[in-house]
């Protein structure tokens, strides 16, 4: 019999509250009732709270791709130069989105999971020839967090638009997009946000948004074209698109909970959550794959020991245990895995998981006592 109490411990999608399965379980609602309209208007005023701007904000049906789609489309025009800072495969997708929309290419490369050498990008910007130029807060294929305060003094002595992934960072991590001096920033409703996917959220602040108007030619996209978007931003009864009623909603009821428990006190809890992680894992033999003091709070990606078949062990989790992980993505792929634990996920469910991950390899023959592995994760969590 399928078991019905999967744990879905990947980065990405994540468990979603009842409170937000419920806001979706209701019937459907016209676009242009009040119901929905005054909805979307306090997600939108939410979303602005949560990526602390007071920038235009907006909220569309899409991936988080859609995201770095409209940032691309709507900043760049043709034959303008865009530097990508990489270290890990988000990080490198940027370039085929320029090179699609006609951008011009260049990059300053780290090695997956290395921290990003700022004074590189310093470098590279002192040319002041960029139109814009990319970075990942957190880059889900190696768990490395990027530092976006640093990084943004150099948007001080540069004309380049920062524009920033923060797809599995924001409502786990810090992030104040004004305070430092981030252009463009995106996120999408399924990783520490806590809702279904689908839905695409994405704030411009004053510099961003006079881009867009000033721009020489008009985006050759239709769907993403900001300027057709806006309006709608600005008074949700209007229509430019049938927007995603029920997914509005839902991401609304995440916007919600996450205010109810306090910014602050999240970004406190997933820090928790990661130590008391890298703690479990450390106790088991394992490496960690990102740079020391540079892990992402949103999730943990472990190397896998010599001799591991990360494959059979994910499957035994799965299949005896209920509970569900991702393994390396990439050129990662056995070598890492990849545990989240954002948005709604409790202690129980990263004890419960670090469980199973234990137990799994008693029975593959690479652990000899169990327990210890949780139990150095329980001492972390005691001192919080």
């Amino acid at each position: 019999m399928k078991n019905e109490r999967e744990l879905l411990m990947i980065p990405g999608p994540t468990i979603v509250s009842p409170r937000v399965l419920r806001a979706l379980a209701k019937p459907i609602l016209s676009h242009v009732s009040n119901e929905f309209v005054e909805g979307y208007a306090e997600a939108l005023s939410l979303q602005k709270k949560l990526f602390g701007t007071d920038g235009t904000p907006f909220l569309l049906a899409g991936s988080g791709t859609l995201g770095m789609e409209a940032a691309i489309a709507n900043l760049m025009e043709r034959g303008d130069k865009v530097l990508c800072v990489e270290n890990g495969y988000f990080g490198e997708k940027w370039e085929e989105i320029v090179e699609t929309h006609g951008g011009e290419v260049d990059r300053v490369r780290f090695e997956w999971g290395d921290a990003v050498d700022v004074n590189m990008v310093k470098e590279k910007l002192g040319s002041n020839e960029y139109k814009l130029f990319t970075v990942e807060h957190v880059d889900t294929s190696t768990g490395i967090a990027n530092d976006l305060k640093k990084i943004g003094e150099l948007r001080k002595n540069t004309d380049a638009l920062y524009v920033v992934d923060s797809v599995c960072g924001i409502g786990g991590m810090p992030l104040k997009m004004d305070e430092w001096n981030i252009d463009y920033c995106l996120t999408g409703s399924q990783k520490a946000l806590g809702a279904p996917p689908g839905i695409s959220l994405f704030c411009l602040n004053d510099k961003a948004w006079q881009t867009v108007e000033k721009r020489k030619s008009p985006p050759s996209d239709y769907y993403v074209n900001l300027k057709r978007w806006k309006p709608i931003m600005d008074s949700p009864k209007g229509y430019f698109a049938t927007p995603a009623t029920g997914l509005v909603l839902g991401i609304l009821e995440s916007l919600r909970i996450i205010f109810e428990e306090g910014l602050e006190t999240r970004w406190k809890r997933h820090e928790v959550f990661s130590k008391a992680f890298q703690a479990g894992i450390k106790a088991l033999g394992w490496g960690n794959f990102p740079a020391e003091g540079h892990n992402a709070h949103t999730l943990t990606v472990p190397k896998i020991p010599e001799g591991v078949d990360d494959a059979k062990m994910r499957t035994t989790m799965y299949q005896k245990y209920g509970v569900i992980i991702a393994g390396g993505l990439g050129k990662l792929g056995g070598k890492t895995v990849r545990v989240g634990h954002m948005g709604n996920d409790t202690m129980n469910d990263l004890v419960a998981t670090l469980g199973a991950m234990e137990m799994s390899l008693a029975e593959m023959g690479h652990v000899d006592e169990l327990g210890k592995a949780v139990g150095a994760m329980m001492k972390v969590f005691t001192k919080y």
